[in-house]
């Protein structure tokens, strides 16, 4: 605890002091004065927590100081030393906001009774103004905990400048799978949000929803609010995060209705599908949407179910790719879409079961709820590959093969299933169980072509076909085919080709 002692002579000072440090070593002295006026401005200068003060002394006397100090609005403890029992004195602590008055001599066991008292108060003050954070109310509202009342509304408004019937928004950052590792990074790029205007909470974390909010609230404009984390946050988050980064953005009339817009945002995040990497979604704008029914691709089936029959792993690649061309091409309902995606799914697993048996159709449930549950394409491909896992199809051998040695005939394979996927000849040469240098050695003296010019190639045969066979956007086709940043798939693919992507699309057409 900190302490100020205002006392008129020196005796008496360091009687009092010394009795402060036997009763707790810990309590810290931060400065003496001997009368009212130098006391006044000691304490507005070191702001203690507890002021020792004598009632009367030359000069300014002790309730002069303390009215001084309360006219300044400095909130601090107060214990009031008398030299005799009287009732003017006792009405002028009260008056004041002093916590004790003590008749002079004061015993170690009176001294030691009132800084205890005083100290305990302190800490429940403390506990109840951590309570009273603008973050602590609004997780409150968030787990729908609070159920306010007048005096709750009275408080917050004194002490934080808004009360939870005062309309809000919310900014909601989800991040998947990838939650735990990103948060920390997404937490530290939010935290420099400076919206103008209003009150701004640090990021919050719903890590059960994966999520992250900011909640605004007394803004001056909201339109203003919501275009600066469209412009500003959402671009920085998106570009220093990888991986799922969902951006979403909800109003309210009142910040006690938190629960309802949280539950609101769930529901939007699905239509997360219809939209790019880095844009702001918004309950208002998904309504302007003009969604149409999607007809399931029965062709697409048939074509699917013959390249499986003929164990063609490209071919199969080849349909999946078309469908989520169609998926991709125009405003769909999501939950439309997801249920074109597991029906497609159980064609191809009842194809295949006609040829063997899988090893689990739990597993396989698994992979078609992710599905259902997608926010992001980035879930329903990794879904669909556990799901080709799950089958163990393994049907990407070409008769070229039969001349290379096992080793090397099985690399070529893991390339060709793995190629959009970024596979690395570390993972290849890890699952094969032989060292990378080996793998590497014998792979470019069987095949002629060393392993990143290999995966190179089948990259840019697929980017072809993808820029002349569907109407995917080049961060799509990036997506697809192992490459996390369109720009650089762009780089290397005229480092390949002499022409852009665009270019290349275009001359096609």
């Amino acid at each position: 605890m900190r302490i100020a002692a205002v006392l008129n002579g020196t005796a008496g000072r360091e009687e009092i002091v010394g009795m402060l440090k036997k009763i707790n070593p810990e309590y810290e002295i931060v400065g003496t004065a001997s009368d009212g006026a130098a006391g006044c401005e000691m304490i507005c200068a070191v702001r203690p927590e507890l002021v020792i003060m004598e009632a009367e002394m030359p000069g300014t006397d002790g309730f002069t100081m303390l009215r001084k100090l309360r006219d300044r609005k400095i909130d601090v403890r107060v214990i009031v030393l008398a030299e005799r029992e009287d009732f003017r004195q006792a009405c002028q602590a009260v008056e004041l906001g002093a916590d004790r008055l003590l008749k002079k001599p004061v015993s170690l066991e009176e001294l030691r009774s009132a800084a205890e008292h005083i100290e305990e108060k302190l800490k429940e003050g403390r506990a109840e103004a951590a309570f009273f954070s603008a973050e602590n109310i609004f997780m409150s509202c968030i787990n729908g905990q609070l159920q306010p009342d007048e005096s709750f509304h009275e408080m917050t408004r004194e002490r934080l400048g808004f009360t939870v019937d005062d309309p809000g928004a919310v900014f909601a950052l989800w991040l998947g799978e990838g939650y735990e590792r990103q948060k920390e990074k997404a937490k530290e790029i939010l935290r420099k949000a400076q919206c103008a205007g209003g009150i701004v909470s640090r990021a919050l974390e719903a890590g059960a929803w994966n999520l992250l909010l900011v909640v605004l609230c007394r803004m001056e404009e909201p339109e203003a609010a919501r275009e600066y984390f469209r412009k500003e946050m959402v671009p920085k988050l998106c570009a220093g995060l990888d991986g799922a980064a969902v951006c979403l953005w909800a109003e309210m009339k009142h910040l006690i209705e938190m629960p309802d817009v949280l539950k609101t945002m769930q529901r939007m995040q699905e239509w997360n599908l219809l939209f790019d990497r880095g844009e702001l979604l918004c309950q208002e704008e998904i309504e302007l949407l003009e969604t149409m029914p999607f007809k399931y691709p029965a062709d697409l089936e048939s074509q699917v179910r013959r390249a499986v029959k003929a164990k063609c792993g490209e071919g199969v690649k080849k349909c999946y790719y078309s469908l989520y061309d169609l998926l991709r091409r125009k405003p769909y309902i999501p939950a439309d879409m997801k249920e074109c995606l597991i029906r497609f799914d159980m064609a191809v697993l009842n194809t295949f079961k006609v040829q063997q048996e899988i090893e689990s159709e739990i597993e396989v449930q698994r992979c078609m709820q992710a599905i259902a549950s997608a926010v992001s394409w980035a879930e329903i491909r990794s879904a669909t590959e556990s799901f080709f896992r799950i089958l163990n199809f393994d049907a990407f051998e070409e008769k070229s093969d039969e001349r290379l040695s096992p080793l090397v005939r099985k690399a070529v394979q893991l390339v060709r299933k793995y190629y959009d996927q970024g596979i690395t000849l570390d993972e290849i040469a890890e699952r094969l169980f032989v060292s990378e240098e080996y793998l590497s050695t014998q792979f470019k003296k069987e095949t002629g072509a060393g392993f990143k010019e290999t995966v190179r190639k089948y990259q840019m045969d697929r980017i072809k076909g993808l820029l002349v066979g569907t109407r995917l956007k080049l961060n799509q086709i990036a997506e697809l085919t192992g490459y996390s940043d369109a720009k650089y798939m762009s780089r290397v693919f005229k480092e390949e080709t002499g022409m852009l992507p665009t270019e290349y699309r275009k001359a096609a057409h």
